[in-house]
């Protein structure tokens, strides 16, 4: 028996609802659009959850932060109806200011006993070389929300509800990987609808760097695009000195 067998990877197709942990309103479309897009067609149950609210993400010297906020949300709502996720949840956290755990971690639990996914989506905190906290703590908040979600005595209000396993974009370290192909132009569509995080300058460098990169992951593994995310269970996040090399 190998490790896979002691503790087996669900594919990450195989739930029906899901919830998209994302710091930011465009980064679920940017690093797994072509997923959301497989599984929106495939008729699951997406929810998606932006843990702040955007408000510093502009390079415009005459914005101001309460006119991003509103804008970056209606962004968000456009670019989710175009990738097929239809539900959006607002966490309250000013950008660049999510939590390290605690009150992230308890937000997270509280929409995942709410919410009741089979699985769960985030960025990669062990990313190397990521500088954005909220990247970071969204992700670490995503991984411990595995662990307190099913257990009673973390927040009581709620009855305790167990995630079958969690997926981790933006990673260095994927253990699976979505053909893409026939999603990839409709998520740069959707992505370009992020018109206040981009310039024509920087949207366009974004759009071949996401098209280099699905290329690299596909001819790697016999497709012609792919996206890669780490898909682990709640036993992985805990005490396992091999999920690093899974």
């Amino acid at each position: 028996m190998n490790w896979n067998e002691f503790l087996p990877i669900p594919p990450i197709d195989s739930a029906q609802n899901y919830v998209v942990f994302q710091p930011h309103s465009d980064d679920a479309v940017w690093f797994a659009g072509g997923l959301l897009l497989k599984l929106a067609k495939a008729g699951k149950d997406i929810t998606l959850a932006t843990m702040t609210d955007g408000r510093l993400g502009s390079t415009d010297v005459s914005m101001t932060r309460e006119r991003l906020v509103v804008i970056r949300r209606d962004e968000d709502q456009r670019a989710g109806e175009a990738i097929g996720v239809h539900k959006h949840l607002y966490l309250p956290f000013h950008d660049g200011s999510l939590p390290h755990c605690g009150e992230t971690t308890a937000a997270m639990v509280r929409i995942i006993r709410q919410e009741k996914p089979d699985a769960i989506l985030a960025p990669d905190p062990w990313l190397t070389y990521e500088a954005h906290q909220d990247h970071l703590n969204c992700g670490w908040s995503a991984a411990e929300s595995m662990i307190y979600c099913d257990l009673p005595l973390y927040m009581p209000d709620l009855p305790p509800h167990s995630v079958r396993f969690i997926a981790f974009y933006l990673t260095g370290r994927p253990n699976q990987f979505v053909d893409t192909a026939a999603e990839h132009e409709a998520k740069l569509a959707a992505l370009s609808l992020f018109q206040s995080q981009f310039t024509p300058e920087t949207l366009e460098r974004a759009t071949q760097y996401t098209t280099l990169k699905a290329s690299e992951l596909g001819r790697a593994h016999g497709m012609r695009l792919a996206e890669g995310f780490k898909v682990l269970t709640s036993l992985h996040l805990h005490t396992s000195v091999d999920s690093e090399s899974i």
